[in-house]
């Protein structure tokens, strides 16, 4: 072939081995996604015996009575064990490559399968969760790392999102799942189900090239070339340009960046800002009380909803309405993750964290006065909704993205490692406060999370850059300065500001549109009679609500979970 009918490797989008690459790692961050989510659901009937009283199954406990306390301890231990296994795989991940520790951590998450599997006492679950977190924390971390450095930028606009759709997807089989296997022993198969992703994860990642940036990093210019080459459709392709920039970007291994390094400042480039970013970002998408939906979507439900509760045995083979929500939640959640990978090409990354941050403050508003006013628990309801969506479509995604683009290749595993370290530690605090504070204070605990989001679009206004289909190489110059206000760097290249006013525009409009939207779900409606479930004498839908109701199939959904007027 000519070199006349070659194109430029970085102006191809997503190419087919390329996205066989990304969808084989993201098995490890589907996985994260399946241990953050599956102990939700059949929490209570493993803590509090509602299957029956405990007995013994194949040798094995039928449950695991403790406290909520102590149950909120083994769950957030996830977090801890993701934690270290962020700040460990830093090393492992700049001496060995980024496909290694996505290969390799498979094993650490297959001895926690046996742990969870045999547990007999809280001890061993909390234990199975931190080998888990340890597995799933160092694969989540380099995954991200992983998929910048052997996507074009333009397919990086897209497949970088792909941490948080896995993530969801994760969560989504774990809730939809855990409707199926509630009888004891399955819910030890729900937690099982990790090892059966460890073994995919590996079987896959074995058909996957390292990262090229790495190779070039490490002086395997060869391998490097021939990685490239193949994410990039082969010969018919010039990436000689690529490479250039792919070398501006990177140093020898040995000048790898650690975490105190990039604390301290001892690195060839100014990332202070890079640093204050990572940090900030994934603070306030913790800040913003998504982990307490992600682990207690299920209480929340049900401290909102109408339907009558009992400390007697129940059928556990029968799902409840708070957990039919709970899952129908997570399906709208990976959903709008899909949607969100489509609008940061439109918006780019700096829009829709400003325009999500903002939606989401005024809907933790709503969850709250829905929570506390009676007669309006139709306006929580609709408020948890649109916060989920909105939080997929911006914080939930962008925060594992965005440092990865404005960071040098000998800094990046290092900068992940604080940034992920930020996220275990938030969902760990939020995990453990969130029950105690819903007792106490009940629904005026968003108002907390409601402060966090309005501090965040402030934050972001100031300090948030745009990333979209800028080379990282031209990122890295631009923003290693120190600490800095985009506003003004953002009118020498245009990096941030060309969207700014059209994005502050159209982030009031969806505001207030969902605003209204969520205002009229929550309107109260006269009791005129209605549709009954069959066995059941509660009002399902009125003849007037289906009037009111905008979205009249969410609105007879709610109907028939018996919320809305009192």
């Amino acid at each position: 072939m000519s070199v006349k009918a070659q194109v430029k490797s970085q102006d191809l989008g997503i190419t087919r081995y390329q996205l066989f690459c990304v969808l084989a790692a993201s098995v490890s961050s589907l996985n994260f996604g399946w241990n953050l989510a599956v102990t939700n659901i059949p929490g209570n009937i493993i803590t509090k015996c509602l299957a029956g009283p405990q007995r013994t199954i194949s040798g094995l406990p039928s449950c695991i009575p403790t406290t909520d306390f102590v149950w909120g301890i083994a769950v957030g231990a996830y977090a801890l064990g993701a934690l270290c296994g962020a700040l460990s795989c830093t090393r492992f991940s700049n001496k060995y490559g980024r496909r290694s520790v996505l290969l390799y951590s498979n094993v650490i998450g297959l001895a926690a399968t046996l742990v969870f599997a045999l547990s007999i006492n809280v001890a061993m679950v909390t234990a199975g969760r931190v080998l888990a977190g340890i597995a799933q924390g160092a694969a989540n971390g380099t995954f991200t790392t992983y998929v910048v450095e052997i996507t074009t930028p333009r397919a990086r606009n897209s497949l970088a999102s792909m941490t948080q759709m896995a993530v969801s997807t994760g969560m989504v089989l774990a809730f939809a799942l855990s409707l199926a296997a509630l009888e004891p022993p399955l819910w030890r198969v729900l937690f099982a189900v990790t090892g059966l992703l460890c073994l995919v994860s590996g079987a896959l990642m074995l058909l996957c090239v390292e990262s090229p940036r790495w190779l070039a990093m490490n002086g395997k210019d060869v391998e490097a070339r021939g990685a490239l080459l193949r994410l990039r459709k082969g010969s018919c392709v010039d990436i000689t340009d690529e490479l250039e920039l792919m070398y501006g970007s990177t140093a020898p291994e040995s000048n790898a960046a650690s975490v105190v390094d990039l604390v301290l400042g001892r690195t060839p480039d100014n990332l202070r800002h890079q640093l204050l970013v990572a940090v900030a970002l994934m603070f306030f998408q913790q800040a913003s009380g998504i982990s307490s939906i992600g682990f207690f979507s299920t209480t929340l439900f049900s401290s909102i909803s109408t339907q009558p509760t009992t400390d007697s045995p129940v059928d556990v083979s029968k799902p409840t309405f708070p957990q039919i929500l709970s899952v129908v939640l997570m399906v709208v959640g990976a959903l709008a993750t899909l949607g969100g990978m489509f609008l940061a090409n439109y918006w780019g990354r700096r829009t829709l964290m400003l325009f999500a941050h903002g939606a989401m403050c005024v809907f933790c508003v709503f969850i709250s006065v829905g929570s506390v006013v009676a007669g309006l628990s139709r306006m929580a309801i609709s408020g948890v909704f649109l916060y989920f969506i909105v939080f997929f479509i911006g914080p939930g995604p962008l925060p594992w993205v965005v440092p990865n683009e404005l960071t040098p290749t000998y800094a990046t595993s290092a900068l992940m490692a604080i940034n992920n370290s930020v996220c275990y530690i938030g969902i760990f605090v939020v995990g453990l406060a969130f029950a105690p504070l819903l007792s106490l204070v009940g629904g005026y605990t968003f108002l907390i999370f409601a402060s966090g989001n309005a501090l965040a679009v402030v934050f972001l206004l100031f300090f948030l850059p745009e990333t979209k289909g800028i080379a990282v190489a031209d990122l890295v110059k631009i923003h290693s300065i120190g600490i800095h206000s985009v506003l003004r760097v953002g009118r020498k290249d245009d990096c941030c500001s060309g969207t700014t006013k059209v994005s502050s525009s159209v982030s009031v409009v969806f505001i207030s549109a969902m605003a209204v939207l969520a205002v009229s779900l929550a309107a109260p409606t006269p009791d005129t009679g209605g549709l009954a479930l069959p066995g059941s004498g509660d009002t399902v839908l009125s003849a007037t609500d289906k009037l009111v109701s905008p979205v009249p199939v969410f609105g007879a959904l709610l109907g028939a979970l018996g919320i809305g007027s009192k």
